[in-house]
């Protein structure tokens, strides 16, 4: 069969295999931590009923831009491959939703780093330096991304656009404001996490804990850096493909997951923190001790004196140690009856 007479193109010479393929297969993807943000706030919303009617409004608002974000990251994708079926021409145009789904992705953004650098503002000690230097670019992120998004609006079609200088400047410059933060956010959450744990008491379990904060910091801000350095590459030399707007959906994503993550991980921490401590009970000098007090001429029955370390970690990385305890149980009460004297 000709493939030539009958009008059809081959399938190494369809358009939409180059240009669209790549966006398709990240846009599914964007969708399935769309799904995973959803269950999280689900689990938030039942499990921490207490918190403050702030962080509470501040996670409802990551949902919802969520939400407008995945629907406008379908609705341009649905543009391209069904609205404009058989127009090739169709996809060098910049679809509309591009734009709206850029200042979603703004707004979720500035959410979770604005959250990121209250965090850092009360573990540096209200530090005025670190926190200034990390809001500034997280403020220079939104004015990238507004930038783009008006772009997307002033140049009907992605050649201009990607040939153009200044959409390159405010995108990668958005971009890399992004990055920048999540890699300050974790440097600074690094640095003065371990200066309070060598500078203060602590046992394993709270060291344990500390490591446990670290290591979550620095992976998510990897996996959101990552990302925004991956759409800045492709944006500017992945020019015969729009793969870079998947990236960028799957980026702010991203974002929701580890600022939601962040929150449900803190009965977690707590409760592995209270077992770990239950563990090391009866190896650390905290614990059950055996003594045999006696007063003025009489002799009593050995007691248990029962000591224990009270560390409690607040959802601001902050760790607090409280004094040992005593509290003393009679043998006689747990055994049932009288013990042999001791002269």
């Amino acid at each position: 069969m000709n493939v030539a007479r009958t009008g059809i193109l081959a399938p190494s010479e369809n358009p939409a295999e180059g240009v669209m393929g790549g966006l398709l297969i990240t846009i599914f993807v964007a969708s399935i931590l769309y799904g995973m943000t959803t269950l999280q706030t689900f689990i938030y919303s039942q499990k921490y009923t207490k918190d403050g009617t702030f962080l509470r409004l501040l996670v409802g608002v990551v949902w919802v831009f969520e939400t407008l974000h995945t629907a406008f990251c379908i609705q341009f994708i649905y543009g391209y491959l069904i609205t404009g079926f058989g127009d090739i021409l169709n996809f060098i145009r910049v679809d509309w939703g591009v734009g709206i789904a850029v200042i979603c992705s703004v707004v979720v953004g500035v959410c979770v780093q604005g959250y990121y650098t209250w965090r850092v503002w009360i573990v540096s000690g209200k530090s005025i330096l670190w926190t200034s230097i990390i809001a500034i670019f997280a403020l220079a992120r939104v004015g990238f991304g507004i930038g783009s998004a008006a772009l997307s609006y002033m140049y009907p079609d992605w050649i201009k656009l990607r040939r153009y200088g200044p959409a390159l400047t405010t995108v990668s410059g958005g971009l890399g404001s992004a990055a920048l933060v999540d890699l300050l956010v974790a440097t600074t959450l690094t640095y003065f996490l371990k200066r309070d744990r060598n500078y203060g008491p602590h046992n394993r379990q709270s060291e344990t804990m500390i490591n446990r904060i670290l290591l979550y910091t620095v992976n998510t801000g990897a996996l959101t850096g990552a990302a925004s350095l991956a759409c800045v590459i492709l944006f500017a030399l992945k020019k015969d493909s729009l793969i870079f707007l998947g990236f960028f959906a799957i980026e702010t994503k991203l974002y929701a997951n580890s600022f939601l993550g962040s929150l449900n991980a803190r009965s977690h921490l707590r409760n592995a923190g209270s077992h770990n401590g239950r563990l090391q009970s009866s190896r650390t000098r905290p614990g059950i001790q055996f003594s045999i007090p006696t007063t003025q001429g009489h002799s009593q029955g050995p007691v248990i004196e029962i000591t224990r370390h009270t560390v409690t970690h607040d959802d601001h990385g902050e760790i607090s140690y409280l004094p040992g305890e005593g509290s003393e149980v009679d043998l006689k009460v747990l055994k049932g009856g009288d013990l042999p004297r001791y002269s």
